[in-house]
């Protein structure tokens, strides 16, 4: 769900390309990563059924505790470079969910 949210939003960006502002810097490039590369970022986490979903609802209520322990497996085995392409806007994001799915 979250690779077809972001192919979609990169369809976008190259549609309107030219007709927004410039915000380079403030929207998230992925670290130069293509789908592919998405993909295998995600894949520990679509492995599990509605993980990223809990991911989600995790990050935008700010409550770590509301991803299942299937999930917070799947989530401890996100490498470090795909972490803040996710979430760049909150880096300390990924480290609370390590902090809580680590106990």
């Amino acid at each position: 769900m979250l690779v077809s949210l972001l192919s979609i939003s990169i369809v976008n960006a190259q549609i309107f390309d030219g007709l927004l502002p410039n915000f380079d810097g403030l929207l998230p490039n992925f670290g130069g990563l293509g789908p592919d590369s998405i993909t295998t970022c995600l894949t520990s986490v679509n492995d599990v059924p509605n993980c990223v979903e809990e991911i989600i609802t995790s990050f935008l209520s700010v409550q770590p505790h509301l991803i299942g322990p299937q999930c917070c497996e799947a989530a401890l085995d996100i490498t470090d470079e795909c972490w803040p392409n996710f979430f760049p806007f909150n880096p300390f994001f990924p480290q609370a969910i390590r902090s809580f799915c680590s106990k």
